[in-house]
């Protein structure tokens, strides 16, 4: 609608990743530079963390833009998917029938479609993005993919991108062997003011922005403060600005009309980009002087933790009913496992994961 009256080519602020909108900030670079020593060396993990909408996605996007026909990308979207679920959509992305195979008989289709691309000189390059859906056991079993090879020379090779509660499952105590195949892994952080400004003004860059708008020095740090640095929240902010001006027939965005646009989405269902309770935040917007930033960093980094601990929270809790099934199930075929330990559930006294892993792991995830 806009971008006709503002003579651009594209729409500046889309959400969904393109490689030409790749904006290189310290921490993107690091980690493309990352994924792109990984494939180089054609085996081990690559682990990219970061928070939604960090632009995680976009990354592997661009990495996949650039790679040439010696390298078969595969890229999967996980839900929350047990072991031989995530067989099943690796068979499907190499098209395997697989419905009626046994998992033995998925690895073996998915090894032999492995040693095809190997005879032609090629190799597969897996990239599992929102990685932190995926059960510690199923993260386990891209490391027995690893494990195929002809000649010492691993067949598949993954990347793995999620948000932040991916870290808490690598900790857990069993991923020890997964931990050890990691060559490289990197932390997307926030956008600060002044990449923040960079970022916009690239994507506009990126569509033949000709300063019309004109866009106010005064709206970056006010941007940055109620989108926390986040380029999704960035985008979704920009994009309603552009058509602000346009529906008010005016030339230049500035710190006013930022203001306005906030207002407008936090009273939306849908496009609040900001905390609905946080009135510190909102008014931010309007004068910066009102919120200090070293507060909103340490709310910003507190609620981050949080998130991380109750993912390792849910991790140790599906062990501890794991544990629970297997002493149920040994004590139900005559093992050695009295009735009183198949019945009661696991106390900090009867389980090592409530005892020294649960501490290890919630100690890890906070350094």
């Amino acid at each position: 609608m806009y971008e006709q009256h503002f003579g651009f080519d594209d729409r500046p602020f889309k959400l969904s990743p393109e490689p030409k909108f790749f904006f290189s900030s310290p921490h993107h670079k690091k980690a493309l530079s990352y994924l792109e020593y990984g494939m180089s060396l054609g085996e081990g993990f690559i682990v990219i963390t970061g928070p939604i909408g960090s632009g995680k996605t976009t990354i592997a996007k661009n990495l996949v833009a650039q790679v040439d026909n010696s390298i078969h990308v595969v890229q999967l979207v996980t839900t929350n998917l047990n072991p031989d679920e995530l067989l099943s959509l690796v068979c499907s992305k190499f098209s395997i029938e697989s419905e009626t195979l046994s998992k033995g008989e998925k690895i073996k289709k998915i090894e032999k479609a492995l040693l095809q691309l190997n005879a032609a000189g090629k190799r597969a390059l897996l990239i599992v993005d929102e990685a932190q859906n995926l059960p510690a056991e199923t993260v386990e079993e891209l490391r027995m993919l690893s494990n195929l090879n002809v000649n010492d020379q691993p067949l598949i090779q993954s990347f793995l991108l999620g948000q932040e509660e991916l870290k808490s499952i690598i900790e857990l105590p069993q991923m020890e062997q997964f931990r050890q195949r990691i060559i490289a892994s990197c932390h997307l952080k926030a956008l600060d003011k002044g990449q923040t400004e960079q970022y916009i003004l690239h994507r506009l860059n990126q569509v033949g922005w000709k300063n019309h708008p004109q866009i106010d020095a005064d709206i970056f740090a006010p941007i940055n403060k109620v989108s926390s640095g986040i380029p999704r929240k960035i985008n979704i902010l920009m994009d309603r600005l552009l058509l602000a001006a346009y529906l008010e027939e005016v030339d230049t965005v500035d710190e006013a009309l930022v203001a306005t646009v906030v207002e407008e989405m936090n009273e939306e269902v849908s496009g609040s980009i900001s905390p609905r309770a946080s009135e510190p935040l909102m008014k931010s917007v309007v004068s910066t002087a009102l919120e200090s930033r070293d507060y909103q960093d340490l709310q910003r980094a507190f609620s981050e933790l949080i998130a991380t601990k109750l993912e390792t929270v849910r991790q140790l809790e599906k062990l501890i009913e794991n544990h629970q099934n297997t002493l149920a199930q040994n004590g139900h075929h005559g093992a050695s496992v009295s009735s009183q330990e198949a019945d009661v559930p696991p106390t900090k006294t009867q389980s090592p994961l409530t005892q020294k892993h649960w501490i290890a792991s919630l100690i890890n995830t906070s350094k």
